[in-house]
């Protein structure tokens, strides 16, 4: 690759940035495939990250509503300060943009972090979190249907979606793979309709197995 264009490269996206690509001194090559094959990596996530994170609140708000009674289930149960500031913000943010304030608005606006909330040890002692766990998730088998167990998978998956979200580095990650399954696997939990749905879409086994090599051919082509 000719040096002038990695240059080129290193100062629009930031030696930072690449540095992590950098860690065992690869070549200029190596560097950007690695980068490349991460963009690669996060795009395949992407369908499946966004099937669950839909999936995932919508199911809780139906189970929510039911167990409450109401649609306006998060005006009425006892969350913590941080989570009725998480309602609040949600409000807000809908009132700036100048909408009426609406039960589908405040679910869309609520980020992933609120909804993992719910699933934590905080919320162990509150009768609506055992109702989440029946109904939400009865394709899960009992032994794993734990409050911590449960809470580690939601905060890896939570971990995964910012960093993809974010455009960071997660081709580094040994368990990659596992996790991809494992969110797979939650959807399954929540719905079966949206895990067919996000196997027809899923194409992360097929760039992960296929690994870093093409990207270096790629790089070879382009800048050689």
């Amino acid at each position: 690759m000719e040096l002038s264009f990695y240059k080129k490269i290193e100062n629009i996206f930031t030696k930072s940035r690449l540095s992590v690509y950098r860690a065992d001194n690869p070549d200029d090559e190596t560097a950007l495939a690695r980068y490349l094959f991460n963009i690669e990596l996060c795009k395949s996530l992407y369908s499946v990250l966004n099937i669950f994170e839909i999936a995932f609140r919508n199911v809780l708000d139906a189970a929510l509503s039911a167990y409450v009674g109401k649609q306006n289930w998060y005006d009425i149960l006892p969350l913590d300060i941080e989570g009725k500031k998480k309602i609040s913000e949600a409000k807000n943010k809908i009132e700036k943009k100048g909408k009426s304030i609406t039960h589908d608005r405040i679910i869309s606006e609520l980020t992933l972090g609120f909804w993992t909330s719910l699933i934590t040890t905080k919320y162990s002692q509150a009768a609506f979190q055992s109702y989440i766990l029946k109904n939400c998730f009865k394709r899960c088998p009992p032994k794993k249907r734990s409050i911590k167990n449960m809470q580690s998978i939601f905060d890896r998956i939570r971990i995964l979606r910012n960093r993809v979200s974010h455009y960071e580095r997660v081709i580094h990650w040994k368990d990659l793979q596992a996790q991809h399954n494992q969110l797979l696997q939650c959807i399954y939990w929540l719905d079966e309709a949206a895990y067919n749905l996000a196997l027809e879409m899923d194409m992360f086994d097929y760039f992960y197995a296929a690994g870093i090599n093409p990207f270096k051919k790629f790089v070879n082509k382009k800048w050689n």
